[in-house]
């Protein structure tokens, strides 16, 4: 039950735009943005899916291997924007907008996890 309602909230989420700003922090602009990348590849995925469309299984396999890439990126940056964001150094003001922008990323990031084990787990309904 609370894994159907989960997924219907899932299925009928507005799109989560990126941040208009960059906070001039590199490595947290860098991850926000290839965030948003692996964000919008799940997106489009998964409201063509809601559509009925269907994906030519080329075209999900070359899906899948950008995801993966844009995962790979998320990992690389991951440390350099923990020590940059960590440290003592650096503007607060700077700090802060990047603090909304990677909290706006954490959301693409939820919605990506679970849409992909949607897709690639699947339910209990589909089990």
């Amino acid at each position: 039950m609370l894994l159907s309602s989960f997924t219907s909230q899932i299925f009928c989420q507005e799109r989560i735009n990126p941040p208009k700003k960059n906070s001039k922090i590199k490595s947290a602009d860098q991850f926000v943005d290839n965030t948003f990348q692996l964000y919008h590849k799940i997106y489009v995925y998964d409201s063509l899916s809601q559509k009925g469309v269907e994906i030519p299984p080329e075209l999900e396999d070359e899906l899948l291997a950008n995801a993966q890439k844009d995962i790979d990126s998320l990992w690389q940056v991951l440390p350099t924007v923990v020590e940059d964001m960590g440290s003592g150094k650096g503007n607060i003001m700077r700090k802060g907008k990047a603090t909304l922008n990677l909290n706006k990323a954490k959301k693409a990031l939820r919605y990506c996890l679970a849409t992909s084990k949607t897709y690639f787990i699947g339910t209990d309904e589909e089990e």
